[in-house]
């Protein structure tokens, strides 16, 4: 057992050991105080933080709403918001102080706001707030009128979906209204001034034409005294009086010629043709009228027209001469002596945006046209500046004109030039082919084509293999009234059959008949023609079938032209027409020669065109009516005796008699201004020619109907009193 002593140090030994161990505990017990002082002193800094933030951000919000509301109070704009699935909508004080309400902000019922909205736009808004509640639109805008205190409020209101659910169904909306009634007033003060614009634009547009057509009357007959004065025996210096009074009156009556077409222009009453006519022919008149001065002038010039310029387009002939000459008058008139001008005509080919198109360019080495003037150069009453006016004369109306009967054809004019370089003035066109068919009219409109055409077919006989019945009878019905001598067969075999009997001229050929069809028919039909060296007659087909590349098999198989069902009279009768006169080697001068299809404006509903140009007539004769009615006493004596002459040639068959007559009757009727009269002429002379006696036959009484026209119109113009106004 220990002694006192050693227990002793032993208890203070375990003392010393407890002592140890419990400062090391409390020197970790203050470490771990330490660091959750530290933490502590770390979470306060991040509180503080975070509150200043939150401070900051409050007040930056508080800011821009304040901006904000400035921003809406200065445009007068109500705010609106819209939770879906209430019958309320929120409006801020705006709104009230705009229907002269109660300025306040506050909730309305969406009821009683749809009855403010005028009757005539209640609609229109019911329509918007559909598109938004359904999601149809994210953003809309519409604008009409509501019930004020004071009357009816134009408002714009604009509203978009600012919340949705989890499928994208709106849940609320918002928006804003605002007062456009100052903006309605001006737009309605400025269509009532746009109205009172146009119609003093008008009048005076129908006061110049007025004024215009009473100055011509006096002024040409100033004209055909100056001329009979001319051819009375006269001193040189009495001659150059009356050269000087004529250039000047003819000076005159240009530029009225001018202000009338401008006035039409601009009071919409200015006529446009729109008939079939030769284009090579039209631009070689015009050009050599305009190369005489031109030569004079000591003036190069050179007319050049592309190789695939066709011979004939449709459009204003009259119209585009005038076009044609005031662009080479300019030319003359702004190139000096030594200079040249060329005149281009080329065809544009139509493309996905654009159809064929004619192109004429005239270009001179003239003075040319400064930058700062190309602007207004087409206005009317401007020139390049005043000196121009001095130096080389003019009213500045010629390029206006010009830019509007451009536009009025359809087409565009630009100009390119440089001050001393010269000019070029580029005219684009359309060509205007005939449209292709509309399909059937209706009936009244399809039955008065037929009457029109009349029996031009008379004595022509045409096989028709048609299988159904009901075509059969309406197609036998319609080449009867045409004239025509109609077979019948229901198939293939028998259209075959009917042909080897001889006398076809025509054959007319559905495509899908039982047994042998329409194409095998054709093609066995070729077969014997090529095998008894027959003349070749012409086959049509008639048929339901007309999918793309169906014409083309028709034609393939050896037919030469297609028709597809239903038929329209007009379109059998011009396929008839081109594949009778194609087969018969006409074809090509036919077309320039005569257009065998009814008037175009009797297809449209339009008044028919006159058979005589009566004012080119006049102008040509200087306004001189004692010598028209002249002419027309002499046309209508010579219309006559002509006409008898070329029946005669016909049932004795004299060519030689039918192209004498034929020819003189183009003439004749070329000069008094007759176009479609010349080119039936043409067409009868082209037959005789070819000795096709049937085509001559069929032509000739179409010759007789315009013949009648013709008469009709001269005879009136002879039982008139002499103008004089």
């Amino acid at each position: 057992m220990p002694t006192t002593p050693q227990r002793i140090a032993q208890d203070l030994q375990r003392a010393r050991q407890e002592l140890l161990a419990e400062r090391e505990r409390t020197q970790q017990l203050l470490a771990e105080v330490e660091r959750q002082n530290h933490e502590l002193d770390q979470l306060r800094s991040s509180v503080h933080w975070e509150s200043n933030s939150r401070l900051l951000a409050e007040e930056a919000l508080d800011a821009t709403k304040y901006r904000l509301q400035l921003a809406v109070d200065a445009a007068g704009l109500a705010l609106w918001d819209w939770q879906l699935r209430s019958p309320q909508v929120y409006l801020t004080a705006r709104w009230g102080e705009m229907l002269g309400n109660v300025a306040m902000d506050g909730y309305w019922d969406t009821t009683a706001l749809l009855e403010l909205v005028h009757p005539d736009d209640r609609g229109l808004v019911q329509t918007a707030a559909r598109h938004l509640r359904t999601g149809r639109r994210q953003r809309g805008v519409v604008q009409y009128r509501v019930r004020t205190a004071g009357g009816w409020l134009w408002i714009e209101s604009h509203g978009m979906v600012t919340e949705q659910d989890a499928t994208g169904r709106p849940l609320r909306l918002m928006g804003t209204h605002a007062d456009i009634g100052e903006r309605k007033r001006v737009e309605e003060a400025g269509v009532r001034a746009r109205e009172l614009a146009e119609q003093a634009s008008r009048a005076k547009s129908e006061f110049l034409a007025n004024i215009s057509h009473e100055v011509r009357t006096p002024l040409n007959a100033l004209i055909g005294l100056t001329r009979l004065l001319i051819d009375s025996p006269l001193n040189p210096e009495q001659t150059g009086w009356l050269d000087l009074m004529d250039k000047s009156a003819h000076a005159l009556l240009d530029l009225l010629n001018d202000v009338l077409d401008l006035s039409r222009i601009e009071a919409g009453k200015l006529p446009m043709e729109n008939v079939h006519f030769l284009l090579r022919d039209t631009l070689q008149e015009v050009s050599a009228l305009y190369g005489e001065q031109a030569h004079a002038k000591s003036l190069g010039w050179s007319l050049l027209l592309a190789p695939d310029l066709p011979e004939r387009m449709q459009g204003d002939p009259g119209r585009l001469r005038q076009v044609l000459g005031n662009l080479l008058s300019n030319a003359l008139k702004f190139t000096p002596r030594g200079g040249r001008i060329a005149i281009t005509a080329r065809v544009l080919a139509a493309s996905a945006t654009a159809p064929q198109r004619l192109r004429l360019q005239v270009q001179d080495s003239g003075v040319g046209i400064a930058r700062k003037h190309q602007a207004s150069i087409f206005d009317a009453f401007t020139q390049a500046d005043a000196s121009t006016a001095r130096r080389h004369g003019g009213s500045g109306l010629g390029l206006a004109i010009c830019s509007q009967l451009v536009k009025l054809m359809g087409g565009s004019i630009e100009l390119v030039s440089e001050l001393g370089q010269g000019s070029c003035f580029t005219v684009t066109l359309p060509m205007g082919n005939p449209a292709a068919d509309a399909g059937p009219q209706s009936a009244p409109m399809e039955l008065s084509g037929v009457a029109q055409a009349g029996r031009r077919f008379a004595g022509l006989c045409v096989l028709l293999a048609e299988d159904h019945p009901v075509n059969e009878l309406l197609m036998q019905q319609l080449l009867t009234r045409l004239g025509c001598t109609v077979r019948l067969a229901r198939e293939g075999e028998q259209a075959v059959a009917q042909w080897e009997q001889g006398g076809v001229d025509l054959v007319l050929m559905d495509v899908q008949m039982p047994g042998t069809n329409g194409l095998q028919a054709a093609q066995r039909i070729r077969e014997l023609e090529a095998s008894r060296r027959v003349r070749r007659t012409p086959i049509v087909a008639v048929t339901a079938n007309a999918m793309p590349g169906d014409r083309e098999a028709c034609l393939a198989a050896g037919m030469d032209g297609y028709i597809p069902k239903p038929v329209s009279p007009q379109t059998l009768i011009r396929t008839m027409d081109e594949v009778l006169m194609r087969v018969s080697g006409v074809l090509s001068d036919w077309h320039e020669a005569v257009e065998l299809a009814p008037d175009p404006a009797a297809a449209t509903g339009a008044a028919p065109a006159g058979p005589l140009d009566l004012d080119a007539l006049r102008r040509r004769l200087d306004g001189d009516d004692t010598t028209l009615c002249q002419l027309a006493l002499a046309m209508r004596s010579d219309l006559g005796e002509r006409l008898q002459q070329l029946q005669q040639a016909l049932q004795a068959r004299n060519a030689d008699l039918a192209v004498a007559h034929a020819h003189g009757l183009k003439g004749s009727l070329g000069s008094m201004t007759a176009e479609r009269g010349a080119r039936l002429a043409k067409g009868l002379e082209l037959a005789a020619r070819s000795g096709d006696w049937p085509l001559f036959g069929r032509v000739l009484p179409l010759m007789q109907a315009e013949a009648e026209r013709i008469d009709a119109t001269l005879s009136a113009l002879l039982s008139a009193e002499p103008p004089g106004d």
